[in-house]
């Protein structure tokens, strides 16, 4: 089977979930003896092919590099696509007439529209999200893969770090240095994301800022005793289980990604109750504390072993292919 992925950003330039999860999912296509070729429509510089662990990838562009014909080009057998690059993945899937596969990462209102189009498998990011649409849009041929986090790339010994991943405002990042203020004593470390307009605020002498960063074992994880999540938004929340397979206990504001994705394992707090908040990081980092709330971060990440899913996916998509070849 060749499968051509249309999307607008990938590996190395993108590190972002959707990135990270697409190609985690391209992976177990080859892993399972697949072709893929990944086109990209929004690189703005960088080599026109180059790979990633076996994944081929394209940069489109102009002459015989525009979408329609470079796609075409690589006789996909089932294309996929996740975010903007959907309309036109649906189009030319009907001009190719092959299956579409689409990457559902959240349940914002573009995503909703985008399901009109009617794509032939639906890829869930979280169960929540696929209960949301089921009454929205029924029948739609779906599955569910939570984004998937290999433990091995994440685990370190943790560190003594306050830490919060992206500074931007709907991660909370205004929120993070309102608590660094009102516990001087404590260290607290702001990592810079790679998506939406950072807060940087280096009036604080507790908060130091990591550059953004490939590295999250080294220059991350080993620095942190506890992550912070006051995110007004979260459809799963990637970072909560990588910093959980180093025993790294996450506070985090009640979204329905982070109550799935952390499950018993997590602490809530409402992100607009500072006070909590703090009596709650001083609460787990007590040494009595954190031992206990760190083995249930452990287990809890345990339990979120990708490789289940990952091969449900590549069987789905196996069957997909069958089924239309068979039309």
């Amino acid at each position: 089977m060749r499968v051509v992925a249309l999307i607008h950003f990938y590996l190395p330039a993108h590190r972002a979930g959707s990135e990270t999860m697409m190609h985690a999912m391209l992976r177990a296509l080859i892993d399972a003896g697949h072709q893929v070729h990944v086109v990209v429509t929004s690189q703005p510089v960088g080599e026109d092919h180059y790979t990633v662990d076996g994944v081929e990838v394209h940069r489109a562009g102009a002459g015989e590099r525009i979408v329609p014909r470079l796609v075409a080009s690589l006789a996909p057998d089932v294309l996929i696509t996740h975010h903007q690059e959907t309309p036109h993945a649906s189009k030319l899937g009907r001009d190719l007439g092959v299956p579409v596969v689409h990457v559902v990462h959240n349940n914002m209102h573009h995503t909703t529209l985008w399901l009109h189009k009617r794509p032939d498998l639906v890829v869930f990011n979280t169960h929540w999200i696929r209960r949301y649409y089921a009454t929205r849009h029924r029948g739609l041929r779906s599955i569910v893969v939570h984004p998937p986090v290999w433990g091995e790339q994440h685990a370190t010994t943790p560190g003594d770090r306050v830490t919060l991943v992206n500074l931007n405002r709907d991660k909370g990042g205004p929120h993070f240095y309102e608590l660094a203020r009102r516990m001087p004593d404590v260290g607290f470390l702001g990592v810079v994301g790679g998506h939406g307009a950072q807060v940087i605020d280096l009036s604080v002498p507790n908060v130091e800022i990591q550059p953004q960063t490939a590295d999250m074992p080294g220059e991350v994880w080993s620095r942190t005793r506890l992550l912070l999540m006051p995110s007004i938004y979260e459809s799963f929340g990637m970072v909560a289980v990588e910093a959980a397979h180093s025993g790294i206990p996450t506070i985090a504001h009640p979204t329905p990604g982070l109550l799935e994705s952390l499950s018993y394992a997590g602490t809530y707090a409402d992100r607009d109750d500072p006070d909590t908040w703090v009596s709650t990081i001083r609460s787990l980092l007590d040494p009595d504390t954190w031992p206990v709330v760190s083995a249930v971060a452990r287990r809890r990440a345990a339990e979120l072993d990708p490789r289940v899913e990952l091969a449900a996916f590549v069987a789905e998509l196996e069957t997909l292919h069958t089924d239309h070849k068979g039309r």
